[in-house]
């Protein structure tokens, strides 16, 4: 067996010389990573412009660049067209690329695993992907039969599968104490390297015509950051222009997964800058990431306070003349 989707290679007899991974997803992403550092040489292939389209556009951006500097070859904009078989796999791609390689990963997206639990016969209609809807309580169209998880759809996470199944159950028990999950969600990838995003992206604060400030920190200039050798990574948070209250967190670089909880505690209790600010962090340690890059977002707003102020001057100026 040469063509594998995310399940089966889990089976994998042989380790392959080599790998097409179609999907640049989640999933795809993290098996290309996976692999190529087993020393697998590994060509993705996504047919849309970028990487984790759902991330903020840098974070996307930087990871890319970290995967092809492992050796992942990333093809953009593209989709494969054809397989054939022989000794190895020839690979074609609609660009009219051809790829020879060992083993062929499919990681476009997933379907819910409920062809045979014979939902019809209770009437419940699964959709094309075999997803069920579901109310505000994860009720089907049986009022006493739940779903939970990858089987109503997205975002079909670990984290929100078990609290989507807790409010379930506590709605079917009528048992008071959880009736929703939390509005903010956190989301990692365990790509190499790793990246977590919470809240807002640069992209969905620019079509809500929020006003905004961005602040960044590097681990490269974090003494724990040096200590482990991680020069890519880095923190960005955005906040509101006017309050300077959190909107988003994203974070790539090791133990990513980890750190967005702390801006995440903060996202849902409503923070501002100043949570980071007033705490003192252990040292050294990459929790410290959060005061500096919210030092960058207050200096990044005092200069721009000052150009429009000097603007204004100008303008003034102008007018008067």
């Amino acid at each position: 067996m040469r063509m594998y989707d995310s399940d089966t290679i889990l089976n994998i007899q042989q380790i392959p010389e080599s790998l097409v991974v179609t999907g640049g997803g989640v999933i795809g992403c993290e098996y290309a990573c996976m692999f190529s550092a087993l020393g697998i040489q590994v060509n993705l292939v996504e047919g849309r412009s970028r990487l984790l389209g759902f991330m903020d556009h840098e974070i996307s951006a930087t990871l890319a660049q970290s995967m092809r500097n492992m050796g992942i070859a990333i093809h953009l904009n593209d989709a494969i067209e054809t397989v054939e078989t022989a000794q190895s796999l020839s690979v074609k791609l609609e660009s009219g690329t051809t790829i020879e390689t060992g083993a062929v990963l499919a990681a476009t997206g997933s379907s819910g695993n409920t062809a045979g639990l014979g939902l019809d016969k209770v009437g419940i209609e699964a959709g094309r992907r075999g997803t069920i809807e579901v109310n505000e309580d994860y009720q089907t169209e049986v009022p006493h039969i739940y779903a939970v998880g990858d089987v109503i759809g997205f975002p079909a996470l670990a984290l929100t599968s078990m609290e989507q199944a807790r409010v379930a159950m506590v709605h079917a028990f009528d048992l008071k104490y959880k009736t929703d999950i939390a509005h903010i969600l956190p989301y990692g990838i365990y790509t190499i390297p790793e990246c977590s995003m919470a809240g807002e992206t640069e992209e969905s604060l620019q079509e809500m015509g929020i006003d905004y400030v961005a602040g960044r920190a590097r681990y490269l200039t974090n003494a724990r950051g040096q200590i482990i050798g991680d020069n890519e990574g880095f923190l960005k948070l955005f906040f509101d222009f006017e309050e300077m209250k959190l909107l988003g967190v994203h974070i790539l670089g090791e133990q990513a997964s980890e750190l967005v909880h702390v801006g995440l505690t903060g996202l849902l209790t409503g923070a501002d800058s100043d949570l980071f600010i007033q705490t003192c962090y252990n040292y050294p340690t990459l929790s410290e990431v959060y005061k500096y890059a919210t030092y960058d977002a207050l200096g990044a707003k005092a200069r721009r306070l000052e150009y429009e102020d000097i603007a204004r001057e100008a303008q003034r100026k102008v007018g008067v003349g």
